[in-house]
């Protein structure tokens, strides 16, 4: 009875002992990947634009996303991921209004929702343009 009752011991811990010890292998960014249909709104020219974003991990960094808008030549768009947030590295593009991007983004339920601020040196829309928003809803 005594050794029953050593070798459910030790058996116990060791599962416990083994369990503590495996490492959390989630990825925040998977809940990113994906095809996007993406409303983007620029509040001082109260421009509109509609357009699909493809999100992809990043191979070369292990908690950022690449944002591509599909059937576009624009750069593609790099945000480095913290839980269900992320934040832009600064971009330029010569799609919707041409300017300079900075920003942020967050799940909100099934949507992305993100904001920033642009500006530009070309005409006809020069200085800072205001703020951006996008809604993005996963395809």
């Amino acid at each position: 009875m005594k050794k029953a009752i050593l070798m459910f011991i030790i058996g116990f811990l060791l599962a416990t002992v083994t369990s503590s010890c495996k490492k959390d292998t989630s990825d925040d960014r998977d809940k990113f990947v994906g095809t996007w249909a993406v409303h983007l709104y620029f509040s001082r020219i109260g421009s509109e634009f509609y357009t699909t974003d493809l999100i992809t991990k990043s191979t070369t960094n292990s908690r950022q996303i690449i944002f591509t808008e599909q059937g576009s030549s624009s750069v593609p768009r790099i945000a480095t991921v913290n839980d269900s947030t992320y934040v832009f590295q600064n971009f330029t593009s010569s799609t919707g209004i041409s300017g300079n991007y900075s920003g942020e983004g967050s799940m909100k339920g099934i949507e992305l929702k993100e904001n920033g601020i642009i500006s530009s040196d070309n005409p006809p829309f020069q200085g800072d343009l205001g703020e951006w928003f996008r809604t993005l809803t996963k395809q």
